[in-house]
């Protein structure tokens, strides 16, 4: 028979593994948002530059 200790231990440990998961899952996101942002930003800026130039 399992105890009500038992299962609290239990969901404790999927709980942590939950969210080491979701931990290594938004470094993802974060690094993809950087990238994302860069280009944008080197876009940006390229396009302000042919407007100084041409001005």
């Amino acid at each position: 028979m399992e105890t009500q200790v038992d299962k609290v231990a239990k969901d404790k440990k999927s709980k942590s593994s939950k969210l080491q998961t979701d931990k290594e899952d938004l470094r993802g996101t974060f690094v993809a948002v950087l990238i994302v942002g860069g280009i944008i930003l080197v876009g940006w800026l390229g396009v302000f530059g042919l407007f100084l130039d041409r001005a």
